[in-house]
């Protein structure tokens, strides 16, 4: 999936963000030029410069214009959408890829968006005959797909807890926070989990601590609302799925003010090293751990991003909305992370 010789039309919209500048410079390594699309067509141009992409064709459209989205859309084999608060902006963008016969993936981070990618949107795409994959992110991604893998040596059905550990404590970007920001009373509540063949709120996680790896002592948690507590259960024997974050992390989140947002850097961290952990506990007992570990969130979540894309354009995916793992073979799509120091691992016990 790593050719660099390729004929597939690949859309983005907004790439003039941090994330952005990643998912262009794969796309490029990858020998893809592609149509680069937003609001300000001098923006995009300079995004496209910075990362040697003289050739990329640019359009302008507004997301609240549909039409021009639609028609910057048409001719691409697939969208992908690098936005802040999907909450507030996504759905433009997706609607335009489906009118425009596109496939789509986004790195969106929110419960609440993917239930209506499922629900409102999925059942549109697979009318048009194309495939949404969304919240391609660098914990959703390989949540789903190392969820998928542990379900499958544990006894059924299943609990599984996810959770993302930062392991250098840097900090985000200013989009991220906007991200939380546009949900903040779903974030402060938990947001859903996965019980007993339903989607359930509640602030209370089940599992209050855990020990990550390389930890000897363990971490006071709380719940919050990742994106594959909805997805896991369409492939998996589960009874039961919550995410989960340290109580520190969650602290700070919690105190976002639109004032306080003002005041960050635009860029993150330098050093965003990250393992992001699925515990599967099966009904016999046993507990089976996936770990990823990963080099920079928002590098991988582009990375993730542009694997998605390549392999929606090179491949045949059922049509409609799909999670990574349904999309996707999951342990081929993780070993193919490889070459860029992302690694991951099954530990059974």
């Amino acid at each position: 999936m790593t050719s660099t010789e390729t004929t597939r039309a690949i859309a983005v919209y907004g790439a003039t963000g941090h994330t952005g500048g990643y998912l262009l410079t794969e796309l490029r390594r990858r020998g893809v030029t592609p149509i680069l699309v937003g609001r300000d067509g001098d923006r995009v141009r300079a995004a496209a410069d910075a990362v040697d992409l003289p050739d990329a064709d640019v359009r302008v459209a507004e997301l609240a214009d549909h039409a021009a989205l639609v028609t910057a859309f048409t001719g691409a084999d697939v969208v992908i959408s690098s936005l802040p608060a999907y909450v507030e902006h996504g759905s433009a963008v997706l609607a335009a890829a489906i009118e425009a016969g596109a496939h789509y993936t986004d790195m969106s981070g929110e419960q609440l968006f993917l239930k209506r990618v499922f629900d409102e949107f999925g059942p549109r795409a697979a009318a048009a005959g194309v495939t949404l994959v969304s919240g391609v992110t660098d914990s959703n991604l390989p949540g789903d797909l190392l969820a998928h893998l542990t379900t499958r040596r544990a006894a059924g059905p299943a609990e599984v807890v996810l959770s993302h550990l930062s392991k250098s404590g840097g900090n985000g970007s200013k989009g991220s926070a906007k991200t939380v920001f546009a949900g903040l009373d779903w974030f402060r509540g938990g947001g859903w989990h996965y019980a007993d063949g339903e989607l359930r709120t509640g602030a209370t996680a089940r599992h209050d601590t855990m020990t990550f790896p390389g930890h000897t002592e363990p971490t006071t948690v709380a719940k919050f609302p990742q994106p594959p507590v909805l997805t896991i259960p369409r492939h998996s024997d589960v009874s039961y799925v919550e995410g989960v974050l340290a109580t520190s992390i969650l602290e700070t989140l919690g105190g976002f003010t639109a004032e306080l947002i003002d005041t960050l850097p635009d860029a993150p961290s330098a050093d965003l090293r990250y393992d992001l952990v699925v515990d599967t506990f099966g009904a016999d007992g046993r507990r089976v751990r996936g770990v990823l570990s990963g080099v920079d969130s928002y590098r991988d979540s582009a990375l993730m991003a542009a694997e998605t894309a390549v392999r929606l354009a090179e491949g045949s995916p059922t049509p409609g909305a799909l999670s990574p793992a349904e999309a996707f073979d999951a342990a081929d799509f993780l070993d193919a992370l490889a070459p860029f120091g992302i690694t991951w691992r099954i530990d059974e016990s």
